[in-house]
Formats: C-alpha cells, sequence, structure tokens
C-alpha cells in the first residue's frame, strides 16, 4: 500500500524577542508585524481584517473576538484559550498552535496551508468549505469536526480523538488519519483520497456497508 504524501511544513522555529502589544489598541492600518501578545484579554474585541505577521501568542483570551477575515502569517499561538472562537474566511500560513483550547470554533471558508496543531482540546470546529494544505494535527482531540464541503490535500491526524467526523462534500487528498479514534463518521463518500488502517477499516465496515447497500449475511 502505497503511504499518504505527509504535509510540507516549515520547521516552526521560535520567533525573536519582540516588543509587547495590546490586542485592544492596533493600528489603525490593520497591519501588526513582529509582536508579542501575552495573557491579553481581547473577549469582543474587533480584529476583523487584521493582518498579524511574524506575532506570537501566549495564553491570549479571544472568546467572541470578531477575526472574520483575519491573517496570521508567520505566526506562533500558545494556549490560546477562547470558549467560542469566531474566525470565518480567515488565513493563516506557517503557524503553529499549541495546546489550543476552543469551545466551538467558526472557521468556514478559512484557508490553513503550513499549519500545525499540536495538542489541546477543540469541541465543535466548523471547517465546512475551508481550504487545508499541508496540515498537521498531533495529539489534539475534537468533540465534532465538520469538513463539509471542505478540501484538504496533504493533512495528517496524529494520536487524535474525533468523536464526530463530517465529510459530506468534502474533497480528500493524502489525508491520513491512521490511528485516529472516532465515535460516529458521516459522509462517507467523502473518506475518498483517506488513508486508514486494518483497525479502522473492520470499525467501519458496518457503516460502509449500509452506505453502499450490502447485506451482509450470518
Amino acid at each position: 500500500m502505497t503511504s499518504p504524501k505527509s504535509p510540507r511544513l516549515p520547521s516552526f522555529a521560535d520567533l525573536a524577542p519582540a516588543a509587547h502589544a495590546d490586542l485592544t489598541a492596533l493600528p489603525v492600518d490593520g497591519r501588526v508585524e513582529d509582536a508579542a501578545f501575552v495573557e491579553d484579554a481581547a473577549a469582543g474585541a474587533d480584529l476583523e481584517d487584521t493582518v498579524f505577521t511574524g506575532c506570537s501568542f501566549r495564553r491570549v483570551m479571544l472568546s467572541d473576538a470578531d477575526l472574520n477575515r483575519t491573517s496570521f502569517g508567520d505566526c506562533r499561538f500558545a494556549e490560546l484559550n477562547a470558549p467560542v472562537f469566531r474566525a470565518p474566511d480567515s488565513t493563516w500560513f506557517n503557524t503553529r498552535l499549541a495546546q489550543t483550547r476552543l469551545g466551538s470554533a467558526e472557521l468556514y471558508g478559512a484557508s490553513l496551508r503550513s499549519v500545525r496543531f499540536d495538542g489541546g482540546k477543540l469541541g465543535y470546529v466548523n471547517l465546512r468549505q475551508a481550504k487545508l494544505r499541508d496540515v498537521a494535527f498531533q495529539d489534539v482531540v475534537f468533540d465534532e469536526l465538520d469538513l463539509g464541503s471542505a478540501s484538504l490535500d496533504r493533512v495528517s491526524f496524529t494520536d487524535c480523538r474525533i468523536d464526530t467526523l463530517a465529510l459530506d462534500g468534502a474533497k480528500l487528498k493524502d489525508v491520513d488519519l491512521r490511528g485516529v479514534r472516532f465515535r460516529a463518521i458521516s459522509g462517507l463518500a467523502g473518506l475518498r483520497g483517506a488513508t486508514v488502517d486494518a483497525l479502522q477499516l473492520a470499525d467501519l465496515a458496518p457503516a460502509l456497508a449500509a452506505h453502499v447497500g450490502l447485506v451482509v449475511a450470518d
């Protein structure tokens, strides 16, 4: 069996020390470069269309902040916390997120390229119609991951748990699901282009049989 292509990711080296900034007092032009945000309480902040480049975020609170069309490039997040995370149509590239805790994440229509998630707990993640390319999830727990009509290319899930995975209308290419623990999957046709292991295939057999109308006799 040919293994799926792995995500192509940068080294994610630590950023150079940067001056501390305030997420609630950003430049009027909406462009922020080489800034450090530490323990900012920015719940409900208006960050729509802001462009962050080379910034670090540590233990920031972004619940209910408006991150619509916000861009994060060459950024580093550690212990991001948001019971409600609103970032539809946002852009993420060359960015690492470690120990992220999100209750619900609205990321529909988002673009993620060369992004790595290390550890964390994600509740409901809405990535419908999103585009993911060269994305790696490591040791992440999802309550529900909705990839409806999303496009995934070179995406891996390592030592992850996904209680509910929705793949209705999804387009997958080189997506590595081996070892992921599932409870339920919808949109089984969307699994085309994914790689699973033998144990997962055995668990999926009844659902796959029902999907294609196969009758299994005793």
